[in-house]
């Protein structure tokens, strides 16, 4: 009964006093003009429709934006695809376990323009201190990314430059092999908690399935 009454009460006087005495109505409730169907007024004050033509061109220019950024985002997974891909090419055809190290490394730089980049066998004694690093680092995960202090970063990188950020993943060879893989920068907030550690590991695993052998002793 009330809401009966309530609507019978709202005329387009009713309506029409409101907005008067509320001018900035639709100043505060721009989204009410798409909805609205109004003829062009002649000169004089801004009428709703050059309202709702600037209210649609705005939704225009957000929605190309959002369009932009998304092409943006596509062309950079293209392009890290293509990279990716390309060096697990080069070491399924090239890797053997005494190179597999500076093949990485190099094809990292190359392809993917990092600043710093490790690979590290677990089971080589001039890799001790690196490997204890990252497993501090990693802990129970297969991959972890984060600031560096100064030690750190010198043990993964061989950097003397002070605190940096790095993302690291842990790496097993099928044909046997443990290595920690890594990619870093002397920046410290470059690689944040999760940046770039679904990358490393997904690549560690594809690495790691690949059929690199071992020299004959």
């Amino acid at each position: 009964m009330g809401d009966e009454s309530t609507a019978s009460e709202l005329t387009a006087e009713v309506v029409s006093n409101y907005l008067r005495e509320n001018p900035d109505f639709f100043n505060q409730h721009p989204e009410a003009l798409s909805e609205l169907k109004i003829s062009h007024v002649g000169e004089g004050a801004v009428s709703l429709v050059e309202r709702q033509v600037a209210t649609l061109r705005d939704r225009n220019a957000e929605l190309r934006r959002r369009l932009d950024t998304l092409m943006l985002v596509a062309e950079q997974n293209e392009a890290l695809l293509e990279a990716t891909q390309e060096v697990i090419a080069t070491i399924a055809e090239r890797g053997s376990h005494e190179e597999l190290a500076t093949l990485f490394c190099d094809l990292i730089r190359k392809h993917f323009g990092v600043e710093l980049v490790a690979f590290h066998w677990c089971d080589e004694e001039s890799s001790a201190e690196a490997v204890a690093v990252a497993s501090h680092l990693v802990g129970n995960k297969t991959a972890s990314s984060g600031p560096l202090r100064s030690h750190e970063l010198s043990a993964l990188f061989g950097e003397d430059k002070g605190e940096g950020s790095a993302a690291l993943a842990q790496l097993s060879i099928r044909s046997g092999g443990d290595a920690v893989i890594a990619v870093g920068s002397t920046d410290a907030v470059r690689y944040g908690i999760g940046d770039g550690t679904l990358f490393l590991e997904y690549l560690g695993k594809v690495i790691g399935s690949l059929p690199i052998h071992r020299a004959p002793d």
